[in-house]
């Protein structure tokens, strides 16, 4: 299906509210929230992620527009209504495009931006009489609708419970951000991921809202004498508490270094993070992080990358101290802005470094600011430096690309080097040697480093023309006979005075020198 309508008896729920999405999916806001119905739904300038129009998220203005016009608002939920806002509006409130008000009945023009027109996947809200009814289709799909359709096809469905005169209706994010979930299978997703979602929750099926906002993590108050807590982000605002010194709080969300908590707003300088579980790969390394500034021009802040593949690059710098904390400084420098460059994770012989979240694009590929590469891709770049251990960082990238199949889903074909993208002979390294990147791909698979060996000295026994078919050795997954046969053929071998090279399951050792006649 392409289009689902969700009807919702007002009675019914029990909690409406906007929640940001931070980041994640919609699967993963769903599943934290823990309601029954999602819907996409403010807009937001793509290109820094802010919202537009007059949005207010429990309490909180999010976004002014400096005019009033009609949105949907409310205080708890079954109260949604159609007003003016922000001047009549609640504790949450959000505009969109008006398709039917008080002012703009059935049939009358319609007004909305440019980018608002054409046939494109729709989201909306419709208020008919006791029912709350959520509208999504997808875009690209038969169901996609021009505004004007998309208005008349909301009044054929709101006059089975009201008068057309009565029907109320707003126009939400649309084109790709059309994403919903309503449960049993109505299910529309893309992948966006959108900043926003318009949650409710309703006493079907026994679930009850939480009772609390998603905290953004927990903080411990560190000065002795405690903190104060004030009505609003800065000191300029009423006191009204305090916390002790060592209270443990839960920052909901941060405003010019301010914190707001459940009982009022702390100043973030007076906060410590408390250390929760880092992310590690399966070989015990932790992932650090060292994010590139907000705004930095290497940093696009495009949260649209679907995550498709992962990229593996190599530093190429291979100056004594190189590393990744290294790396990570400079993509958070000037010098880092100015070359308009940047990845996700820099990965050296003993430490992971994460320099973009996952969901972002970045400029790493070479293929253009719109490429496949930095679009739809996770860059990885593996350090090269004087007097670091290779094998142990191409083993440690490994363990995160392993990493990273699990939680985004991407196949191990889906792991490509960088010269996919522009050509570029990069991995620069692993591409100059035999089988090095069949090597790595065993690697990511999970095979020990012994086995990964025996695949390139399969690679290199073909090369020397001591065998000609390495597909056949393979295809032996290196059991102990095929171990054993191998030794057998190439020991002591030797061609046109060439050295061979023999193979043991521990080791390579060198035959001795042999001489052409």
């Amino acid at each position: 299906m392409s289009k689902y309508i969700a009807v919702i008896t007002r009675a019914d729920i029990t909690r409406t509210a906007l929640v940001e999405a931070r980041g994640r999916s919609m699967e993963q806001v769903k599943a934290a929230c823990g309601c029954q119905y999602i819907l996409n739904s403010w807009f937001y300038d793509t290109i820094t992620g802010r919202p537009v129009g007059n949005l207010k998220i429990d309490g909180t203005v999010k976004a002014a527009a400096g005019w009033n016009g009609w949105g949907l608002t409310w205080d708890k939920g079954a109260d949604i209504r159609m007003d003016i806002v922000p001047d009549n509006g609640g504790a949450s409130y959000l505009s969109g495009v008006e398709l039917l008000t008080p002012t703009r009945g059935p049939g009358k023009a319609l007004s909305y931006s440019p980018e608002y027109g054409d046939t494109r996947g729709r989201s909306a809200v419709l208020l008919a009489g006791a029912r709350v009814i959520l509208y999504c289709s997808g875009d690209g799909t038969r169901d996609a609708k021009t505004p004007e359709a998309l208005r008349d096809e909301l009044v054929s469905i709101g006059c089975r419970y009201d008068q057309a005169a009565n029907l109320r209706a707003l126009g939400l994010d649309a084109g790709s951000s059309s994403n919903c979930d309503f449960g049993d299978g109505q299910r529309i997703s893309n992948g966006k991921r959108v900043k926003g979602y318009l949650c409710i929750w309703t006493t079907e099926g026994g679930q009850q809202p939480p009772d609390k906002e998603e905290s953004m993590g927990k903080y411990t108050v560190t000065p002795s004498i405690g903190v104060n807590i004030r009505s609003g982000p800065g000191t300029g605002y009423g006191k009204a508490g305090a916390y002790p010194c060592g209270a443990v709080v839960d920052v909901l969300e941060a405003r010019d270094g301010w914190g707001r908590t459940d009982k009022g707003w702390v100043s973030l300088a007076y906060l410590e993070a408390v250390e929760g579980p880092q992310r590690a790969t399966d070989n015990g390394i932790a992932i650090q992080e060292h994010i590139i500034s907000d705004g930095r021009k290497n940093r696009p802040g495009r949260d649209t990358n679907p995550d498709t593949y992962i990229t593996i690059h190599e530093t190429g710098n291979a100056a004594k101290g190189a590393d990744a904390a290294a790396h990570g400084a400079y993509l958070d420098s000037a010098a880092g802005e100015d070359d308009l460059v940047s990845w996700h994770y820099t990965v050296d012989d003993h430490a992971i470094v994460q320099h973009l979240p996952d969901y972002e694009t970045a400029y790493h590929a070479g293929d253009g600011k719109d490429g496949p590469g930095n679009t739809t891709s996770i860059g990885i770049e593996i350090c090269v430096n004087a007097g670091g251990d290779f094998a142990q960082a191409q083993a440690n990238a490994a363990s995160l690309v392993r990493l990273l199949m699990e939680e985004h889903g991407i196949p191990l074909d889906n792991v490509v080097q960088h010269n996919r993208w522009n050509g570029k002979d990069c991995p620069k390294t692993i591409r100059a040697t035999a089988g090095a990147w069949e090597a790595f791909l065993a690697l990511c698979r999970g095979e020990t480093a012994n086995v990964s060996k025996l695949d390139t000295d399969v690679d290199t026994l073909a090369n020397v023309g001591i065998i000609d078919q390495p597909d056949y050795w393979k295809a032996g997954n290196y059991s102990k006979d095929t171990v054993e046969a191998l030794i057998g053929k190439t020991d002591g071998l030797c061609k046109g005075g060439r050295l061979i090279w023999s193979i043991s399951t521990d080791s390579r050792r060198r035959s001795p020198p042999c001489w052409a006649v």
